[in-house]
């Protein structure tokens, strides 16, 4: 399969043209159109990760974050410069599929409301709706028949995630009923998580000052847990999407935080 095919199928499957306005979605680095057998995906295109993608083989690199959102020069001898050099030298190509996999409600992005078993799931912020009459957009919500005790919620979020350590702000509810998620930097959707008649809300990166003022329970999981498992499934679906001539393998990522906790030491999430 050529290079140009293979962008052409991840296209179908996540189209940019449904990306946010300020992203960078797309080719990120430009190879030669060649013959691809192998495809690396990962959440983020870091200097190990696409080494050791290389080192396998991999002709054509996804991940989900871009290599920049803004458009730079490798003007210093730093991670940015040690990516390009190495997909140059390899004559490999990096595409990011970001916000145009955040819209994708039906793909591997509602992932976790399909494990905690929610029901009547929908997405939480509407932002398009593409040309089969699917409701595109950010995050997603949805209820249990039978409200779950709060702290039995938590720790199945936690293991879902695999997110040891999770950050916890505003009203604790005895039980949940109605849960809304958004991976990675959500804190922005709290509100209309909550004015929707959400118990809990899970995202990433809360801030300080959003924490303070929630007016329902967030679960703060890291900007990492729920993306990286989510690009694991998407690769997944992208391996039955490029059929049996095209390997596509998945690279595991790092949390880029721990914790050191007082008498246990250091602990990631």
């Amino acid at each position: 399969m050529k290079t140009t095919e293979v962008i052409s199928r991840i296209e179908s499957l996540v189209p940019s043209g449904f990306a946010a306005s300020w992203d960078n979605c797309g080719v990120q680095i430009a190879g030669p159109e060649r013959d691809v057998t192998k495809v690396a995906v990962a959440l983020d295109p870091l200097p190990q990760v696409v080494s050791s993608a290389l080192e396998w083989g991999a002709q054509f690199i996804l991940t989900h974050h871009p290599l920049a959102i803004e458009a730079k020069l490798p003007a210093k001898l730093d991670w940015f410069h040690s990516v390009m050099k190495q997909v140059f030298c390899a004559d490999a190509t990096l595409f990011a599929s970001h916000t145009s996999l955040d819209v994708q409600f039906k793909g591997a992005v509602s992932w976790l409301g399909h494990e905690l078993e929610l029901e009547n799931l929908r997405v939480l912020e509407q932002v398009a709706e593409n040309e089969s009459g699917d409701i595109l957009g950010y995050g997603c919500i949805g209820e249990y028949s039978t409200p779950v005790v709060f702290e039995e919620f938590v720790e199945r979020v936690s293991q879902l995630s695999g997110c040891r350590v999770v950050a916890l702000c505003g009203p604790e509810p005895e039980k949940v009923g109605c849960v809304a998620m958004c991976p990675g930097s959500g804190s922005s959707f709290m509100d209309k998580a909550f004015g929707l008649g959400a118990d809990v809300f899970i995202t990433g990166d809360v801030k300080y000052h959003p924490a303070q003022e929630s007016v329902g329970a967030v679960l703060d999981v890291g900007h990492f847990s729920l993306e990286e498992e989510m690009m694991r499934r998407f690769s997944v679906l992208l391996g039955e999407e490029l059929g049996k001539e095209v390997e596509v393998k998945f690279f595991r990522g790092r949390d880029p935080f721990a914790y050191h906790v007082q008498g246990e030491g250091v602990r990631r999430p």
